[in-house]
């Protein structure tokens, strides 16, 4: 008599807590520290390590599961079955000529490449292993291998494959509509990952297919930063509208297997499809960013080389400005329980409230003849702005309407993703920066008086 197989629904569930079990382990209990360091020191660092954590904890949780055939099991050839994902071959060469060479992001140095290598084929280990080789052949056991019990495998995979990608919300701190629009996306290539798995049953295909284009992705974040441009809310509605759009270009792919799930097309047809769906893909991308162009502000950097730095830290709830001349100024920035800045004037006790969205840090600097007081906000719309402002010391002042100018005149600048502020100084001009490391692309953000330039790491 067969064994029954347990509900799907309890199974998935019990997988997923396991999945998180194993994970908080290895990163609190090991990987914690290794993490910190190589966000801290190397570009793409941190997604080598986080996602070697996951991969280990993928690979553990489908031993318990016993679904170790899935590393060996082979229906297909991996040439023959790399073809069949011929559209994120063509994608990836395209997005690897642009970012990569035209860009500059194969030239950010050896060591972030590698590490970007390294990290997007663990991307794909750990995420095809758990969605496909696992969850996909979990409903497929249980729905059957009718032409609906298939169908409904790969679909419902795919879509729990995008899913998981809300969590960046609350792990990257990514923006509401951002996220959702990564969701869609995400069930759009899951899906189509799901139908070249079970076509040739040879998960090592749809690993290299998914490093590859994640790799040709991530080229465009370690390239050199020369412009950025804003985000606004008001292009959200239609860039979720093309976003679907983007996603129903990619299925064209799956047309010849509708009527038949086992069909075997010719090349040709294989081929015709992926390039049309990969210039319906191009075209509705691309008027994406022509959305963000008309209603977004973009930002230039200029490029600053120095030769004698370093990076320092300064960790504080609160940062005070003293200077004493002809009068004593005594200065406080602190955060409030709104989470908002709060400058306040020791000397008078008057205080103003600088609003935030979400603050991630601030920070204030002393130099021979000013201070640089500055902030990181980041909006719902995943733009991270620094503002600041410069605050000569001979023009400081404890009247009232001092801090309410400091207020009004704070300079308004977006930045790459950012972590924290940092003071960067330089040895060769005697001057230090406020600066911000962009952990993406291995540069550093610097503030000058008049713009935010951006300093090549290597």
């Amino acid at each position: 008599m067969e064994k029954k197989k347990p509900n799907i629904v309890l199974y998935t569930l019990l997988m997923i807590f396991l999945f998180v079990i194993i994970t908080e382990g290895i990163i609190w209990g090991y990987g914690g520290s290794l993490l910190y360091t190589s966000i801290t020191n190397f570009p793409q660092g941190d997604l080598v390590i986080s996602e070697a954590v996951l991969a280990i904890m993928v690979l553990i949780v489908m031993l318990i599961f016993k679904n170790s055939y899935v590393f060996t099991q082979k229906k297909e050839k991996l040439g023959t079955s790399l073809y069949y994902g011929l559209f994120y071959l063509i994608g990836a060469g395209f997005y690897t000529i642009m970012s990569g060479v035209i860009a500059g992001g194969l030239f950010s140095g050896p060591l972030t490449i590698v590490n970007l290598v390294i990290g997007c084929l663990l991307v794909g280990i750990c995420e095809e292993f758990l969605c496909r080789g696992w969850l996909l052949n979990e409903f497929l056991e249980r729905f059957g291998d009718t032409k609906k019990g298939i169908w409904y495998s790969i679909i419902i995979s795919g879509i729990i494959f995008g899913l998981m990608h809300l969590g960046n919300i609350f792990t990257v701190h990514q923006g509401v509509i951002t996220t959702i629009m990564q969701v869609i996306n995400a069930m759009g290539s899951g899906i189509l990952f799901g139908l070249i798995y079970y076509k040739t049953k040879n998960i090592w295909s749809v690993i290299i297919l998914h490093g590859l284009w994640d790799f040709s992705v991530f080229l465009g974040d370690v390239a050199p930063v020369t412009v950025a441009t804003e985000y606004f809310s008001t292009i959200s509605i239609l860039s979720l509208i093309f976003t679907i759009l983007i996603v129903l270009s990619q299925l064209i792919n799956i047309i010849p297997y509708l009527k038949d799930i086992n069909a075997k097309p010719k090349k040709g047809v294989i081929a015709y499809l992926a390039i049309l769906s990969f210039f319906l893909y191009m075209f509705f991308s691309i008027f994406i960013g022509n959305l963000t162009t008309k209603y977004g502000e973009t930002y230039k950097y200029d490029s600053i080389k120095l030769k004698n730095y370093a990076v320092t830290r300064d960790n504080y709830e609160e940062y005070t400005m003293r200077f004493n001349e002809f009068e004593n100024y005594s200065f406080t920035l602190s955060q409030n329980k709104h989470h908002n800045l709060v400058l306040t004037n020791n000397n008078t006790e008057y205080a103003i409230e600088i609003e935030c969205e979400d603050l991630r840090d601030y920070l204030i600097i002393e130099q021979k003849d000013y201070f640089i007081l500055s902030y990181i906000d980041y909006t719902d719309s995943r733009n991270y702005f620094l503002k600041y402002i410069y605050l000569p010391k001979k023009e400081l002042s404890n009247e009232d309407s001092y801090l309410n100018n400091i207020k009004n005149n704070l300079k308004k600048y977006l930045i790459p993703t950012s972590g924290e502020l940092l003071v960067l100084s330089d040895y060769d001009n005697n001057i230090s920066y406020v600066s911000s490391y962009d952990v993406d692309s291995g540069y550093y953000v610097l503030v000058s008086e008049d713009n935010v330039s951006i300093l090549n790491r290597d």
